[in-house]
């Protein structure tokens, strides 16, 4: 049966759409176990204007001992920014993993096709003090909304699921909700 391009952009199309599916899905669900503001803060959040319209972050995120010993593991540590506001919402998956073969960390964005790595897990942690979530669209001038970030439970291997969400104090990492406002 020949190959259609029709059948592959549905393809590519479905995939983004699980993503945005599995969005919806993480973030109430994460949502349910409460925000962790000792653990994840987003200080601020001012939208830039660098290769396109994004939405600049200044965040703490303080993982605990279980989380740490997982990624050195090499258990990828999943990381769900939702941006919403003037009409349109916007996510941002990071993903964190240690590679052992090459003895590095790496973090990469939804979209982007090169991994950043980083020599060592401090360093890691320190790229995550400041990023941009790129924003769809032109925001008017008087337009405001909202983020949060959350780690998705459900993107652990299946055996650490249950065990991360009955231990909710070792896995919960869901920051309070920051305002932001487009530039006037």
């Amino acid at each position: 049966m020949p190959c259609s391009n029709a059948s592959f952009d549905a393809r590519r199309a479905g995939g983004a759409t699980r993503l945005m599916l599995l969005a919806l899905l993480v973030l109430p669900l994460c949502a349910c176990l409460g925000e962790t503001p000792e653990r994840a803060r987003i200080l601020e959040a001012r939208v830039v204007r660098d290769e396109g319209l994004a939405l600049e972050l200044t965040q703490e995120l303080h993982f605990s001992r279980t989380m740490r010993d997982a990624l050195d593991h090499g258990i990828a540590l999943r990381l769900v920014y939702s941006a919403s506001g003037c009409g349109s919402s916007v996510w941002q998956v990071l993903e964190l993993r240690y590679v052992p073969l090459t003895r590095h960390y790496e973090l990469q964005a939804s979209g982007e096709a090169q991994p950043r790595s980083f020599a060592r897990r401090s360093a890691l942690f320190a790229a995550l003090d400041r990023l941009r979530v790129p924003l769809h669209g032109e925001p008017a001038a008087d337009c405001h909304g909202r983020v949060q970030v959350a780690l998705d439970l459900t993107s652990l291997p299946t055996p650490l699921r249950l065990p991360a969400f009955l231990q909710r104090a070792e896995w919960r990492l869901v920051s309070p909700v920051q305002a932001w406002s487009s530039p006037s």
